[in-house]
């Protein structure tokens, strides 16, 4: 199950409308947001371990020599260079699943941001590789 939202001003929700994918979620995944969003010290450590985790992974890419348009949402955009597509397959195969952007953004693979332990081991694969 995946659900995915924005908050923002209800001004901008017509222009958001146009952008809408036509594949809309299930009810099972809208009544599991709307419990979610309701339950405020879940959503408040989500944002807490997902705020930490990003730093985590800025912070390894940097260290790494990997450079990233800096980010204030849920996932990184590195730049890997004419090895975009070589990481992405290379972490594939130890189950870590990256998006190449690389057709769009020369280099470019988004890495979302998860918990702690999924950013380490994300950084331990990528030290492996790079």
């Amino acid at each position: 199950m995946r659900m995915g939202c924005l908050f923002s001003d209800r001004a901008n929700v017509p222009y958001l409308h146009k952008a809408q994918s036509p594949y809309s979620v299930n009810m099972l995944a809208a009544m599991a947001a709307e419990a979610a969003v309701q339950d405020a010290e879940y959503v408040g450590n989500y944002v807490t371990e997902a705020l930490a985790s990003r730093e985590l992974l800025q912070a390894g890419l940097d260290k790494l020599g990997i450079t990233q348009a800096r980010s204030s949402a849920n996932f990184i955009l590195g730049y890997f260079g004419d090895r975009a597509i070589e990481v992405r397959d290379a972490l594939r195969e130890k189950a870590i699943l990256v998006r190449d952007r690389s057709y769009e953004i020369p280099g470019g693979v988004r890495i979302t941001v998860g918990t702690r332990e999924q950013a380490r081991r994300v950084l331990e694969e990528l030290e492996r590789i790079w």
